[in-house]
C-alpha cells in the first residue's frame, strides 16, 4: 500500500456536489499544521484544496469580502478580490477571487480563539488573557469584559474562554473550559467541567460540559458542540437544558450554517493523553469536516484527511465563491499586487530568493579565491545504486546507510554544487507524480562549508520547483545525525518545506 501523500483526504462525490450546488467554498485552520486550506469544488464530484501557511492558525472571522486569521502572535487581516484573482500573474483565468493579506495587527502570543467583527470592531476571545478584547493597531489588545469570576487579567489561561455567540451584532452567549480562576484551573477537571455562560451578565446557564467550543446562534436557536463528547446540541437557555442533535464521531470545532446545512470541523482525539481514554470517540476520531443537515439532524457527508491534517479549530463558509485563492504575507508574488479604486495590476517583483541568491552568489565570490569556480547543476533519474556508487561520500549517514542496504528504490534527482567540476555538495530528492517532492539529503563537505552553498543549492532546487509549479516539499532527517538548530534555521527559509526531524 502506497503512504498518504501530502494533505490527502477521503471524501464521497455528494461532499463535492454538495459545496457546488451551495456555491460555496470552504476554509479550515490547522494550527497542528500550521495552515488554512481552502476547500473549492471543481465539479459536482471533486475537490481541490490549496493549503497556505499561517502559523499556527487559530481562530477566523468573516465578513463580506474580508477574512481575519488569528496566527502565533499575530491577526491578518486579508480581503478578497475578484479582479486581481482573474490576472494572477501564476495562473491567470483560474480564481474567481483571491484573499489578498491587507493589514497585520502585532498582537504577540494570546492564544486567541474565535473571532469576529462585531459593530465594525474586531473582537477575539483572549484565551490566554481570560477575556473578551478589540484588536486593532494601537495596542496588543484592549480587554472589554470578563467572566464575574475572573479577578485579575493574567496570562495564566485561567478558565480556557474559548467560544463566542453572535446575534444581530451583539455577543450574546460565551464558552470555557472551566470556571476557575487559577493558572490553567481549569485542566484539573476539562472533561467536565465546561460551561456556557450568558453575556454580558456573565451568569453560568450550562455547566458540566465536556471541554464545549463554538456557541452559535442559527435561525434564533442556539447550538453548540460539546467538543470532548463529540455531540452537536441544542440549547435551551431559559431552562438551562440541552439536546443532542447528532454525535459527529470526533472532537468537534468550527462550525457555519448555509441553507439547512452545518459545516462543523473534527479533530483527531491526542491518544497519547490518558485522560481521553474512556471517551466515546477515542476509535472514531479522525481531522476533517462534517456536513449536516440540519432538519433531518442527520450526517450527509463528510471529508476525512488522512495526512497532514490532525487537528481543526475553524470552519467558515465562503459564500459566492467556487474557486478562491488566498496569498500569506510571506508569499513573495503578493508584493506584486496593488488595488485602487476599481482597478488592479500584477507587477513583477524580484524575490527574496532571488536577493538572496543573488547576496549568496557577491558573498561566495567574495570568498572564493579567483581559481575556484562554485557551479550548481541539476540531475534527473539516477538510480540509487549510481548515487551510492558515484557521490556516496557526499551523502548524510542515515541514507547513506538506506541506500547501501537498498530501502530505497525510486530513482532519484540530483542538485550538486562542483568545484571546478568536483562536487563539494549535493540534495538528493524524489519526485512523484502528484507535484510534490521529498528532500532525503543535503550534504556541504567540511572545508566549503558557512559559504553560502547549501542555501545556493535549496534556493536552485527552489526555481526549479516554481518553474513546475510544485508548491509541497518534505524534509525528512534523523535527529541524531543533524544539527537540528541549523538545518531548521536553513529550511526555515525556503516557504513550502516542510521539515519532519525523526526522534
Amino acid at each position: 500500500m502506497n503512504a498518504p501523500k501530502p494533505f490527502e483526504c477521503e471524501y464521497p462525490p455528494q461532499f463535492a456536489e454538495l459545496l457546488h450546488n451551495l456555491n460555496i467554498s470552504l476554509a479550515i485552520s490547522t494550527y497542528q499544521a500550521g495552515k488554512v486550506v481552502l476547500l473549492s469544488p471543481t465539479d459536482k464530484d471533486k475537490l481541490i484544496q490549496l493549503p497556505r501557511t499561517f502559523e499556527n492558525a487559530m481562530g477566523m472571522a468573516t465578513k463580506d469580502d474580508q477574512l481575519a486569521i488569528s496566527t502565533q502572535s499575530k491577526v491578518e487581516i486579508l480581503k478578497s478580490s475578484s479582479t486581481l484573482a482573474k490576472k494572477y500573474i501564476k495562473k491567470p483565468n483560474t480564481y474567481d477571487h483571491i484573499y489578498m493579506p491587507r493589514a497585520s495587527y502585532h498582537t504577540g502570543y494570546l492564544a486567541l480563539h474565535d473571532m469576529a467583527f462585531v459593530k465594525d470592531k474586531l473582537v477575539a476571545v483572549n484565551t490566554l488573557f481570560s477575556s473578551l478584547s478589540y484588536i486593532d493597531d494601537q495596542q496588543s489588545f484592549t480587554p472589554f469584559w470578563q467572566p464575574p469570576f475572573i479577578t485579575d487579567l493574567m496570562p495564566e489561561d485561567r478558565c480556557h474562554l474559548n467560544g463566542m455567540a453572535i446575534e444581530n451584532d451583539e455577543i450574546k452567549y460565551l464558552t470555557a473550559l472551566g470556571s476557575t480562576d487559577v493558572k490553567q484551573g481549569w485542566r484539573e477537571n476539562k472533561i467536565n467541567g465546561g460551561i456556557l455562560m450568558e453575556y454580558p451578565s456573565g451568569r453560568i446557564i450550562l455547566d458540566n460540559l465536556s471541554m464545549p467550543h463554538s456557541p452559535r446562534i442559527f435561525d434564533g436557536k442556539l447550538y453548540l458542540l460539546n467538543s470532548a463528547q463529540g455531540e452537536l446540541i441544542e440549547v435551551n437557555p431559559e431552562k438551562g437544558t440541552y439536546e443532542v442533535i447528532v454525535n459527529l464521531g470526533g472532537f468537534a470545532r468550527g462550525m457555519e450554517k448555509i441553507g439547512e446545512y452545518l459545516f462543523i470541523g473534527v479533530s483527531k482525539l491526542r491518544h497519547n493523553n490518558d485522560v481521553f481514554n474512556d471517551l466515546p470517540i477515542t476509535k472514531t476520531s479522525f481531522a476533517g469536516v462534517v456536513a449536516v443537515h440540519l432538519p433531518y439532524k442527520s450526517i450527509v457527508s463528510k471529508i476525512e484527511y488522512k495526512m497532514s491534517v490532525e487537528e481543526i479549530y475553524d470552519v467558515k463558509i465562503l459564500p459566492n465563491k467556487l474557486r478562491p485563492n488566498i496569498l500569506s504575507s510571506d508569499m513573495d508574488v503578493q508584493k506584486g499586487a496593488i488595488t485602487f479604486n476599481e482597478k488592479s495590476f500584477w507587477g513583477e517583483v524580484k524575490s527574496e530568493k532571488q536577493v538572496k541568491e543573488e547576496e549568496t552568489n557577491q558573498q561566495t565570490n567574495q570568498q572564493q579565491p579567483q581559481q575556484h569556480k562554485i557551479r550548481i547543476q541539476a540531475l534527473q533519474n539516477l538510480s540509487p545504486s549510481d548515487i551510492y556508487t558515484q557521490f556516496h561520500v557526499l551523502l548524510c549517514d542515515d541514507f547513506k546507510t538506506e541506500l547501501k542496504n537498498k530501502t530505497i528504490n525510486k530513482n532519484q534527482n540530483l542538485i550538486i554544487a562542483a568545484d571546478n567540476n568536483t562536487p563539494v555538495g549535493i540534495i538528493v530528492f524524489e519526485a512523484s507524480a502528484d507535484k510534490t517532492i521529498k528532500i532525503n539529503s543535503v550534504f556541504v563537505r567540511s572545508e566549503v562549508r558557512k559559504k553560502g552553498l547549501a542555501t545556493a543549492m535549496l534556493t536552485h532546487l527552489s526555481r526549479i520547483l516554481e518553474q513546475n509549479q510544485i508548491n509541497y516539499t518534505e524534509a525528512s532527517f534523523n535527529k541524531e545525525k543533524i544539527d537540528v538548530e541549523i538545518t531548521t534555521k536553513l529550511f526555515g527559509k525556503f516557504s513550502g518545506i516542510n521539515l519532519l526531524i525523526n526522534e
